[in-house]
């Protein structure tokens, strides 16, 4: 957690709050947090919920920025990636959210894994995409629209970000900005199963609504 509140602080875009929702740790992550003298880090602790959406909602609903990003507590972010990010929300001031390329790693600074094969460049538009709620920046009024996280879902990230998707126009940045630890009590990991029958679900209901077309579900469902 240390590492990931550092990689936030060291930002070249200084003008945040972080929200810290502590989901009933039994480590020592208050401690760390109480080491820092920054008045734009919040600690919120709320007991054992187990459910990472509810937990992003709340943070949602407390957070004062016009702007919402989110970060896992062992991930990490690249130093420009709030600027980067703002600067092509600020030259596409129709699109109502930013995705950014990003690796996995094991060790820091030693990628084993891409996100995109693109690691430069821009796309801007309307797309059909999914992806890690790590790499994404939103406008908060787009939840309006877009619905915020279904919190009877284990795994809803990529619901949150295909609706996002399906009604607004975005930019991805291609350049890696989001870097995602790897370990072995990773969440994706042990809980693989029921997270891959949701997202199965989750293709599925938006193809019978027809805001997928076919061709997109059986590329979804086979890269799935």
């Amino acid at each position: 957690i240390g590492e990931t509140v550092d990689s936030i602080r060291n930002q070249t875009f200084t003008n945040w709050e972080l929200l810290i929702m502590d989901d009933g740790s039994d480590d020592n992550t208050e401690k760390i947090i109480e080491q820092y003298n920054d008045d734009r880090i919040q600690f919120y602790k709320g007991g054992r919920t187990g459910a990472v959406s509810k937990l992003k909602n709340t943070a949602i609903k407390i957070a004062r920025g016009e702007l919402i990003a989110f970060i896992d507590s062992d991930d990490l972010w690249h130093s420009t990636k709030l600027e980067k990010q703002l600067a092509a929300m600020e030259q596409y001031p129709e699109a109502g959210f930013c995705l950014t390329g990003g690796y996995t790693f094991i060790n820091k600074n030693e990628p084993v894994g891409y996100l995109y094969k693109q690691r430069d460049g821009l796309r801007y538009g309307n797309f059909m995409l999914s992806g890690y709620t790590q790499a994404l920046l939103f406008r908060k009024d787009c939840l309006h629209v877009s619905g915020y996280f279904d919190e009877t879902k284990l795994f809803s990230d990529p619901d949150f970000i295909l609706s996002l998707t399906c009604h607004f126009k975005g930019i991805v940045l291609y350049e890696p900005l989001f870097f995602r630890r790897l370990h072995e009590l990773s969440d994706s990991d042990e809980n693989w199963e029921e997270r891959y029958g949701e997202w199965v679900d989750v293709i599925q209901s938006y193809y019978a609504r027809k805001l997928i077309p076919a061709l997109e579900v059986r590329k979804s469902l086979f890269k799935l």
